[in-house]
């Protein structure tokens, strides 16, 4: 019998017996609808993450100056499974601050730029020198006193509004030049001040009780960070070349942390796997200290692998009412052969052969996973959309997702129906006549 004619048979007798066919797809719509709800919030997360990362720098690779027995930096949590030894290697641990001939140095950073210049979209190195508080009058404003090199511009995407930003011979000529925000300007000029009017005019404060005087060279755009309330007194960054904070404020030079960006078309991992290499080369001889590469692309990989362990450990619970669904699909087919006895028997005295028998009960079985697997793909995406929304993540539903849960509904149709069919298959045609 053609196929068309099995699917009439299977939907006539789905709207003879709607309230059956409906219980029965329900274990089908519930399993379905959780595994594509809890898959597309999983990707609706991941993608939000990921976004995120990237806004923030995950091709950004940090460096820094660690301890050879620092049990945070080295990993040995993940390996001591004894509480007692943890707590013997964290008594016996005692930190050391790194000296200036144990910090990255300028030739280090330059042998390498030469080195990776290919590869490096931008290398920054940044100090933090403290809290500043500079008052005119009845106006003050406060910041962090931050020592960078030009490509932190590059690392933080800032946009200046009026002119530049520090360079390489501000650095090494150690020139007392700062580059504040738009809002540091408003708070210290006055609101009715713009960006230009700023330029060139300096203000005082002290760092350590070291008195500066330092002069505006530009005006960035300030940007609050991602959920950060703006107040009146929030603190922005006011950046000097770090050679110059180090040289005004008579610190020692060397940087214990340096972020580098690789170029877009660069495999990350290996990127970094080489900048460890190369910088550590430095600290074989160093009894104390080695450098650790790290970076936001890591910690991407890391919650995408922790969110899909979370998706499949879900879907594997919510898969176990697809069985019982598919269980219930079994049963009510049975019941639907023992009805349709005296049918079968009418087909196979007018020819009828088993085989036909068997693959029109298949094919009913089939349509009833199938039509469950539509309603449960409908009914999950338009879950995991609402839960993603009210989680503040891009909608993002997954097709081969969907795509698989009905193939993978079918084939529920098709195992746990053949049963029954066989058994149709396999009647006798005059006893099936005599059925009652």
């Amino acid at each position: 019998m053609p196929i068309f004619e099995n699917v009439r048979l299977a939907l006539t007798s789905l709207r003879a017996n709607k309230l059956r066919a409906l219980l029965t797809m329900l274990g089908i719509i519930i399993g379905i609808s959780a595994v594509i709800a809890i898959i597309t919030v999983g990707d609706s997360l991941s993608g939000s993450l990921a976004q995120e990362m990237s806004s923030f720098g995950a091709r950004d690779v940090t460096l820094s100056v660690v301890q050879k027995d620092d049990p945070f930096a080295s990993g040995s949590f993940d390996t001591l499974g004894d509480s007692e030894e943890l707590d013997k290697l964290l008594e016996s641990f005692e930190y050391k601050e790194p000296s200036a001939s144990d910090r990255i140095s300028d030739a280090m950073l330059q042998e390498y730029q030469k080195k990776f210049a290919d590869q490096l979209q931008a290398v920054a190195v940044s100090e933090n020198f403290g809290n500043i508080r500079v008052v005119s009058g009845r106006y003050k404003a406060s910041g962090q006193l931050m020592g960078v090199s030009p490509g932190q511009q590059t690392l933080d995407k800032m946009k200046l509004l009026a002119g530049r930003f520090i360079t390489d011979a501000d650095s090494t000529s150690h020139r007392a030049v700062a580059v504040v925000s738009d809002r540091f300007v408003s708070q210290y000029f006055g609101s009715k001040a713009t960006p230009e009017s700023a330029l060139g005019k300096s203000f005082k404060t002290d760092v350590g009780n070291i008195p500066l005087r330092l002069y505006i060279i530009g005006v960035y755009e300030y940007k609050a960070a991602k959920g950060q309330t703006i107040t009146r007194n929030l603190d922005t960054n006011v950046y000097i070349p770090v050679g110059s904070g180090f040289q005004l404020l008579q610190r020692d030079g060397g940087y214990q942390t340096v972020t580098l960006q690789s170029r877009e078309d660069v495999n990350n991992q290996i990127f970094m796997d080489r900048t460890r290499e190369f910088f550590n080369s430095f600290y074989s001889h160093n009894p104390n200290f080695n450098v650790s590469v790290s970076s936001l692309d890591e910690v991407v990989k890391s919650m995408n692998k922790m969110t899909q362990s979370v998706k499949l450990g879900i879907s594997a619970i919510a898969a176990i009412s697809l069985l019982v669904g598919g269980i219930g699909v079994m049963n009510i087919m049975m019941v639907s052969v023992t009805e349709r006895t005296r049918e079968i028997g009418i087909r196979m005295a007018l020819g009828a052969k088993g085989r036909v028998i068997l693959f029109q009960f298949i094919v009913e079985a089939i349509i009833i996973c199938l039509i469950g697997g539509l309603i449960g793909v409908l009914l999950g995406v338009g879950l995991g959309s609402a839960g993603a929304m009210l989680m503040h993540y891009p909608v993002k539903p997954s097709l081969a997702a969907a795509l698989i849960a009905v193939l993978f509904s079918m084939a529920i149709g098709v195992f746990f129906g053949y049963y029954p069919a066989k058994r149709a298959a396999r009647l006798d045609p005059i006893e099936a006549l005599r059925y009652e």
